[in-house]
């Protein structure tokens, strides 16, 4: 390995063909770009094994072979067990299927814990279950933060002892960006008898995930946030998938992880992750790697987080750049924390513009080649819960590690000069 490794985000964004019509790509927490490795996967897949895998016949055989890799590459990327990886439709549909499987194994009067700080991919499902007679109990966010009191989560843990069966709460808010502590809030769940179901949508892109260090139940995300596919990936303890009710074909009921994936898997998806670890290995060895023949190769995981480590080093400079400026500005509302320190906040940061609405906003930068966006982000509760609008809505940065610092400059001058004439 080199002494220094060094980051070259010409080289990374190189690998984005949709990078080259000169937009200021700003809305990434919606859907990363997706690299060429994992074009390749797809359309290999495509063209050439698109049959039922596991057949005996070559076409078949390749097939497998690719979802196989797809497979491998995701466990990487989490720290799981292939067999613990559960790969759906999307994260709604996963945690839909997830709520309605775990049902059967609770009993009525059972209590879920809930925040108003998460998408309603992970918190929807887990309210629906009050119809069915499990208790619903919300765990609120500071009005003036949009953040989470770890002590409200132990009163609520306390007022449900032996009662509590899961905690559904987010690793990153898609809208209040900020960093929460799935480790220690595993814990506290645990110790009182409770699973959790941890939403890692808006934390996957920028740091490597470890459902293993963290000691998590369930953890969910969306491998198309994550420079892949449109595809759901629901990791789930082996032992927990094992005691949850069968939601797939009743010859699949002992069968993990398949009971949990109605339907199966979208074989062509599956296999373009495959490109995903192809792409991070392809920056480690631009970053990291020293001349051929002269060091080992780290295992995948080891890479992996170099790689990640990097890019938020990139990213970091991203969020303080934007949010010092937004700081200054007394017509918004930062929402989050006032830092883009990679510690306390991920490179998602929402805003509340006082004089202009934020669809207009939007609108004005997509003007000058420049794009954010502007809704309540399925995140409607936080907003309310801050005394904002969801329907007018806040307007959101989000940025990945392909951001440059120029384009940096060229949001924040558009969005000088879109703030200027209210609306």
């Amino acid at each position: 390995m080199t002494d220094s490794p060094r980051f070259d985000v010409d080289a990374c964004r190189g690998a984005f063909p949709q990078l080259a019509d000169g937009i200021a790509y700003f809305e990434n927490a919606g859907g990363s770009y997706v690299p060429s490795p994992v074009l390749d996967a797809m359309d290999a897949f495509l063209r050439s094994s698109q049959v039922q895998p596991s057949w005996s016949f070559a076409s078949s055989r390749k097939a497998r072979e690719r979802v196989d890799a797809g497979i491998a590459a995701l466990a990487a990327l989490t720290g799981a067990e292939p067999d613990e990886l559960v790969l759906g439709h999307s994260t709604t549909v996963n945690v839909l299927v997830l709520a309605q499987a775990l049902r059967p194994t609770w009993e009525e009067g059972d209590v879920v814990i809930v925040t108003n700080q998460d998408h309603e991919a992970n918190g929807g499902a887990w309210r629906r279950l009050a119809a069915s007679g499990i208790e619903v109990r919300e765990w609120k966010v500071d009005p003036s933060t949009g953040e989470l009191d770890p002590a409200e989560l132990a009163r609520l843990l306390e007022g449900a002892r032996g009662k509590a069966r899961l905690v559904a709460f987010p690793q990153v808010s898609n809208v209040v960006g900020s960093l929460n502590d799935v480790g220690a809030w595993t814990a506290m769940a645990h110790e009182a008898g409770a699973q959790v179901c941890v939403d890692g949508v808006a934390y996957a892109p920028h740091r490597l995930i470890d459902v293993k260090g963290w000691g998590v139940d369930w953890y969910v995300f969306s491998a198309y946030k994550v420079y892949g596919p449109h595809l759901g990936v629901m990791v789930g303890r082996r032992e927990a998938i094992a005691a949850a009710a069968n939601a797939n074909h009743y010859f699949h009921a002992e069968n993990v992880p398949a009971k949990l994936n109605p339907g199966g898997m979208q074989y062509e998806a599956v296999a373009a992750c495959a490109g995903i670890g192809a792409y991070l290995d392809a920056v480690w060895a631009d970053s990291f790697a020293a001349p051929e023949g002269t060091a080992t190769l780290p295992d995948p995981r080891t890479r992996h987080a170099d790689v990640f480590d990097l890019f938020a080093a990139q990213e970091e400079a991203i969020a303080t750049r934007v949010v010092d400026y937004l700081a200054t500005r007394s017509d918004v509302r930062l929402i989050g924390r006032a830092t883009g320190e990679r510690s306390a906040r991920m490179p998602t940061i929402a805003f509340h513009p006082e004089k202009v609405a934020p669809k207009v906003l939007a609108e004005r930068l997509a003007e000058e080649g420049v794009a954010i966006g502007a809704s309540h982000f399925y995140a409607p509760r936080v907003l309310e819960a801050m005394g904002l609008d969801p329907e007018r809505g806040v307007a959101r940065i989000s940025a990945v590690h392909t951001n440059t610092l120029e384009e940096v400059e060229r949001l924040l001058g558009a969005l000088e000069r879109a703030l200027e004439t209210p609306a």
